[in-house]
């Protein structure tokens, strides 16, 4: 991946968080003729950012952050992007290119993406499957997307050869890119972040819901441990990425209540063999999920 030629001659990323951190790592790493520009609305992550020698061009002006980019990336909370987008569009250089890395994409494409288009900007979303319950600058890692999936979406139709240098750039930075339609990628990471993070978090409630945390710190080990490590994620983030892909959510939990009924139900019953094929049927979903066999 090192000495690709860079699909784009500067990126601008906006919020240098876990995400945004390591996409300017890796850029300085994977793509190290591509000029990197950082926005905060803080000075203090700007500065960790300086001592990191990530780039010099560290910047609390949206305008001046933006202003000559060929590649934007909206790396805050989702929610905080159709803000930066109004902000941001007096500045956006004729033919360039926005992203993001949100979880989320239908609200952000029915959001930013239509404000963005309605004004001739071209804007494609983008879902790196990629990660850490850890936030902050401190815990970005330049080889965080290397084997990644990539989502890309495209529901306002930007060109294809845009699209195509966006691949490129999450390619040279280790990624796999495939392209999806927005409502079926919330449909999907529903299942398989979304929900799981509900569910961790419901493990963890669920744990001391007698209040007697004394021996469940005697007891809690590694299975407790890594069931629930999703759950220390940022609260406020999370609460933002359920409210925004609700719909999704709320579906794949009522399919959850539905099953977990059903096992409630073969305990009750005294079906043992029901209670084994439910396990065996779990077993055998994240073994297809996680290692197909190859056809």
């Amino acid at each position: 991946m090192s000495g690709t030629l860079s699909p784009f001659s500067s990126v601008a990323i906006l919020g240098p968080g876990l995400l945004g951190g390591s996409v300017a790592l890796a850029v300085r790493r994977y793509l190290p003729d591509m000029e990197i520009r950082l926005w905060a609305r803080r000075q203090a992550p700007l500065d960790e950012a300086a001592a990191m020698s990530i780039t010099p061009h560290l910047f609390t002006d949206i305008s001046s952050a933006v202003a000559g980019a060929e590649l934007i990336i909206l790396a805050t909370p989702v929610g905080c992007f159709e803000d930066l987008s109004v902000r941001m569009l007096p500045s956006i250089a004729p033919g360039a290119l926005v992203t993001d890395v949100g979880s989320v994409k239908a609200y952000v494409h029915r959001t930013s993406g239509a404000l963005l288009h309605a004004h001739g900007v071209s804007f494609i979303g983008s879902h790196p499957m990629a990660g850490s319950e850890k936030q902050g600058l401190s815990a970005a890692c330049q080889d965080l997307f290397v084997g990644a999936g990539i989502v890309l979406t495209n529901d306002q139709e930007a060109p294809p050869e845009l699209l195509n240098r966006l691949a490129a750039f999450w390619t040279a930075l280790g990624g796999r890119c495939l392209n999806m339609e927005a409502g079926l990628h919330d449909r999907t990471v529903a299942r398989i972040s979304h929900v799981p993070h509900v569910l961790a978090a419901l493990c963890a409630r669920n744990a001391v819901a007698d209040g007697n945390q004394k021996d469940l710190r005697e007891l809690a080990s590694t299975g407790f441990r890594d069931t629930t490590r999703v759950c220390s994620g940022a609260p406020g983030m999370w609460a933002d990425i359920l409210w925004e892909n609700d719909v999704a959510v709320r579906k794949s939990l009522s399919s959850c209540v539905d099953d977990l009924r059903e096992l409630s139900r073969l305990l009750e019953t005294q079906d043992k063999a029901g209670v084994e094929r439910w396990l065996a049927n779990a077993r055998s979903a994240r073994e297809q999920i996680l290692f197909p066999r190859e056809k």
